[in-house]
């Protein structure tokens, strides 16, 4: 008479209990995973130019907005706040996820950041109202594309007759083609930018003076969109 047991163990029946403790461990993680993820939203698109070709680099923003009564003065107030953002990819794609905020009920892409924006190259482009779709909790795509400004191509050219890296193409490049040229002594131009507020001094490739424009730069109001940027270019003579 031994001390073990009389009671037999099913054949397999560990390696069916290791099995299913393994299913459940597993499980756990992907339970915790699938509610921190509900209510999210994928949103996700490309940015092309004229050609088709993907834009790198362009910021999306996502902007929630909503109206309320303030109680002082009992006055109604927008509301705009970003509350998302990404970057396209090498070939112009983007994606982001988004949990949509009950407190706003519309929301939009815009396909622009002000300080990075290239408005010398492309016009602005429209907003685009996703609170529907955001809402509904499905996937959102959304594609869009830049439109060229009507004058690049004479920027290009102009460009194309400056060494990369100049300090004439690094104005050229960022404020376009002057509202004016005047001859300014041998040799010389005055390039003036009326609505960067400012004018530059040309020979050759360089800059050789900056000037303020009385006035100073025009109101980010007189261009074609509010969020855009007034840009000026300091370049300092040799």
């Amino acid at each position: 008479m031994t001390g073990r047991s009389s009671r037999a163990v099913p054949a397999g029946a560990g390696r069916f209990a290791s099995a299913a403790l393994l299913v459940f461990a597993l499980m756990i993680p992907a339970a915790a995973l699938a509610e921190g993820e509900e209510g999210r939203v994928t949103v996700r698109g490309r940015i092309t130019d004229e050609t088709g070709e993907g834009v790198a680099g362009q910021v999306v923003r996502l902007l929630k907005s909503r109206t309320y009564v303030k109680i002082t003065g009992l006055r109604q107030l927008d509301q705009i706040v970003e509350d998302a953002r990404a970057s396209t990819d090498a070939l112009g794609f983007y994606e982001f996820e988004y949990r949509p905020d009950p407190a706003f009920p519309y929301y939009y892409l815009r396909f622009y950041d002000p300080k990075t924006f290239d408005a010398v190259k492309y016009r602005l482009p429209d907003d685009r109202d996703i609170s529907k779709r955001l809402r509904s909790g499905r996937p959102v795509q959304v594609a869009t594309s830049l439109r060229f400004q009507p004058d690049w191509p004479k920027v290009k050219t102009l460009l194309d007759t400056y060494p990369p890296g100049s300090q004439v193409g690094q104005v050229l490049r960022s404020l376009g083609l002057p509202s004016g040229r005047a001859p300014e002594g041998p040799g010389r131009e005055l390039w003036t930018y009326d609505r960067a507020g400012v004018a530059y001094v040309v020979e050759g490739t360089r800059i050789i003076e900056t000037r303020q424009l009385p006035g100073g730069a025009k109101s980010a109001s007189d261009g074609p969109g509010k969020d855009e940027p007034s840009p000026a270019v300091r370049v300092d003579g040799p």
